[in-house]
This record gives structure tokens, sequence and C-alpha cells, in this order.
């Protein structure tokens, strides 16, 4: 059985945790060292467990927070060879231990204790964006967000998923109709920006059966509205599969069976 946590989501950070009982793993530090230690802890995932850390990409809201736990625990961090090479930058400001810093490929498969790892390529505008596909015994764990289209490989990992985190970043009339410049509309809704509601219930929809668990994350505060996209949620995916709608900087855990 794993326990799973997010600490945040949303444009004010993003932060997940895995624990299977001996080991933690995290996907993102958006969130500041005294957030992630405390919470950690209060959630009963020892400190000291965590062995690894994996990143989908630097914007600060999913990695301002790395460099400060990275050298606190002195934990490796993984990151794509992608954003090694053309965010360097980016990677200098974290100030990460260089030395603990292992860049991947998408597509190879990365063991953390029990955890099986395997990232793939998402679009979205910083260099050698990821997701995640995260197996551990039996469970399988699907994490995608900020991607503007939804990569050809993300659909057989999520299919076997019994867990999912997908992005539902905006509503498109909202979108279209609210204060945001026409730039800046163009690069939410582009090939590297993020996913619709439509796109991300439709996915969703098709990638799961019952017995499923679905978070949909990273919702926008200024383009979507939590009320929309819970009745698409419940209009769309079929009873059986659980569903929740993350709201902006919501806390949340679970376990899988």
């Amino acid at each position: 059985m794993l326990h799973y946590c997010a600490l945040t989501t949303g444009s004010c950070g993003n932060c997940y945790l895995f624990y299977d009982g001996e080991t933690t793993i995290a996907v993102d530090c958006g969130v500041t060292w005294k957030k992630f230690s405390s919470e950690m802890e209060m959630h009963s995932m020892p400190l000291s467990s965590l062995s690894a850390m994996f990143l989908t990409h630097l914007h600060p809201d999913h990695a301002k927070g790395v460099g400060a736990v990275q050298r606190k625990t002195g934990v490796p961090v993984f990151v794509s060879s992608v954003t090694l090479r053309d965010g360097k930058t980016e990677m200098d400001r974290l100030k990460i231990e260089k030395k603990q810093v292992f860049p991947f490929t998408w597509g190879t498969t990365l063991g953390v204790g029990a955890f099986e790892v395997t990232p793939f390529r998402t679009s979205h505008d910083s260099p050698g964006s990821s997701g995640y596909f995260i197996i551990n015994g039996n469970d399988r764990i699907f994490l995608m967000t900020d991607t503007g289209v939804i990569p050809e490989e993300a659909w057989g990992y999520a299919k076997v998923s019994g867990v999912k985190f997908i992005e539902s970043n905006y509503d498109k009339s909202m979108l279209a109709e609210g204060p945001y410049p026409y730039w800046l509309k163009e690069r939410v809704r582009g090939e590297y920006g993020h996913l619709s509601n439509d796109d991300a219930v439709s996915f969703a929809h098709d990638t799961s059966s019952r017995g499923d668990q679905i978070y949909f994350i990273h919702v926008s505060e200024n383009n979507n509205d939590i009320s929309l996209l819970r009745e698409l949620v419940h209009k769309t995916i079929p009873s059986g599969i659980f569903c929740k709608v993350c709201e902006r900087g919501e806390m949340f855990e679970g376990f899988t069976d």
C-alpha cells in the first residue's frame, strides 16, 4: 500500500510525496523547506525516508524549494537531460549540489528503493518538461501536469495506473473572456501551455476504469471555476471511479488499496 500526499497544488506551488513505509520520493518542490519538512512529519512520512526528488520542470511554482530541501537532506535530484542542457541558468539559481543532480532520458526507468519511476516528455514552455509513471509493487501512479497537449506515450501509462494526477488548468470560455492579455491567453492554450478542463476530463474518462482514483490538479485561480470543473467531471466520469478536483493551494492525501 502506498501513502501519497500533495502538500499544495496550483500556481502557488506544487509538491507531491509518495511513501511505501520505507522510502519516500517527491515529485516537484514548489514549497519552502519549513513547509516541506513539517508537512512530511505531520503526514507520518519520516524525513529520513526521503530518498529522491524528481522535477517536472523548472518554473518556480514547481521547483523553487528543491535546492533548499536537497541541501538539507542530501538526496539526489533527477531532471531531464534536456532540462540540464537547456535550462542551465534556471538550474544554477536553484543551488542544488551539482554532484547530486542526475539527468535522465525519457522512457528510461529509474529505481529508488522499491519505486520504479519512468519519466515521459510533456509539452510546456520549460526545457525538458516531464511527467512520471511510478510503479511500486502492484501500485501504478500516473502524474502529468503543465502540458499543452497530451503526449502519445501518456495514454498507455495512464490506462494501467490506478491513481492518476492530471492537470486541469483552465475553462476555455473563462480564459477567452477573461482579463489576460491576448499573448498570455495564447500561451496558456497553446501547444506549450496547459490542459483545458475538456481535454483533461476526456483523457481521464478514456483511460480510467472502475476503482481508479483521479485527482485533477493545477487548477487556475483566474481562468477556471471549481464548480464548473466538478460539474463536468460528474457528467463525464462514470460512477465507481473516485474523482477529486483539487483547489489551488489545497493539501490532500490518500492511500492505494
